[in-house]
């Protein structure tokens, strides 16, 4: 006797949850995109670079989620990235007369001359982003090679040695990173609606990502690293691919921040912003894309809004503290804490907020078979008897 077994009920539960998420995504990216028009049109020049810091950091922070979330190999070292995709492009857009033999006199003879002002201003910030993204993930591909052999805490501390290197080097090569004083006269070439579009890129390339065989492999290493390698997964090659995705748009984000502020230093790039990036993906969710996204807009606005707690304190009735300095970091790492003890996956864990139809791939979590009906044609041999039972 033949049988079947429906799927009917889930596929079509499945289909109305992608189209849900879709629409949801889409909504999202539109909301966003209003927002960073109305940035660039109607906020003042603070709220204007607030947006624009956080768009930066949601790049930053889903560049490390695909990095070591989705891979499960700790990477301390993504802001090194950051700093070189800044200075990298810092001297590709400089004008050439703050780059002569006075001011930068160990530049390359072709950086010192090169003269974007003639191309379009969002011409010239996105032919320096792409090479800044490529040289970190050229760096990302020589350094990673061997790292990514690495595991569990050894890859963490020597990746950390990797961003040490990368911060001395830009303190000391004065000659083309001008050293502790850094880089200044950098065309303000960034914008909320450029920011927000390589947010929204890095977004959907990461996710992308995640639903293809590369980021189902990153996945299953992380899950079981014994069974990944029985069943022919590749892991170095996974591990390296991911570390050099994170690089890419990482490089990128340094060089939006670069052409947003103006002006970079070795200060921006070492261990304070190193754990601030990893905050804002421990409190999304380390393999959550959108996690990453919240936890960098979180930890964006949450300490620029609660500054007055510092300066004014807090006023109950006839009481006034005074200043209170540093009591907007103490209730953010208490909120920090709670979260890791009532939520230790992050406040999305490995969820996301709805791409479901961005992917050509259906997500992970649907059921095996919700789009196929298992008969005797398209499984032979399932209603055969045992041999023994004929008998």
């Amino acid at each position: 006797m033949a049988t079947t077994f429906p799927a009917q009920s889930a596929t079509s539960s499945g289909n109305t949850k992608d189209r849900r998420g879709a629409v949801a995504a889409v909504i999202g990216f539109l909301l966003l995109l209003g927002v960073a028009i109305l940035a660039d049109t109607r906020f003042n020049a603070y709220r204007q670079q607030l947006v624009v810091l956080v768009l930066i950091y949601a790049m930053v922070a889903v560049a490390l989620a695909v990095t070591s979330g989705f891979t499960g190999v700790f990477s301390l070292g993504q802001i090194g990235f950051f700093a070189i995709g800044a200075y990298v492009s810092a001297v590709m857009t400089i004008p050439p007369m703050w780059k002569d033999e006075i001011t930068l006199p160990g530049l390359p003879p072709f950086l010192a001359k090169m003269d974007l002002s003639a191309i379009p201003p969002q011409a010239a910030l996105l032919f320096a982003c792409l090479m800044a993204g490529a040289v970190a993930a050229g760096v990302a591909a020589i350094v990673g090679a061997p790292l990514m052999r690495l595991s569990g805490h050894y890859v963490a501390v020597a990746t950390m040695g990797f961003l040490i290197i990368v911060y001395t080097i830009i303190v000391n090569w004065d000659q083309v990173t001008a050293g502790s004083r850094g880089l200044s006269q950098i065309p303000n070439y960034t914008t909320a609606v450029t920011a927000y579009l390589w947010c929204a890129f890095t977004v959907y390339a990461a996710w992308r990502v995640r639903n293809g065989p590369y980021g189902r492999s990153m996945i299953a290493a992380r899950e079981n690293l014994l069974a990944a390698r029985g069943v022919g997964v590749n892991v170095l090659r996974t591990r390296l691919l991911a570390f050099v995705f994170g690089a890419f748009f990482t490089g990128v984000a340094g060089a939006l921040l670069g052409h947003q502020v103006g002006t970079i230093a070795p200060s921006q790039f070492y261990f304070q912003t190193t754990f601030l990036v990893i905050t804002m993906v421990v409190l999304g969710g380390m393999g959550s894309i959108s996690g990453a996204v919240v936890g960098a807009a979180i930890m964006t606005i949450l300490p620029e809004y609660m500054r007055d707690l510092d300066n004014n304190g807090i006023a109950i009735g006839s009481i006034q503290t005074g200043p209170l300095y540093g009591l907007s970091q103490i209730i953010l790492s208490i909120g920090f804490i709670l979260v890791m003890i009532f939520r230790p996956s992050g406040l999305l864990g490995d969820r996301e907020l709805g791409f479901g139809l961005l992917a050509k791939r259906p997500s992970n979590d649907e059921p095996l078979g919700s789009d196929l009906t298992v008969t005797p044609i398209g499984a032979p041999g399932l209603d055969a008897q045992p041999e023994d039972s004929r008998d």
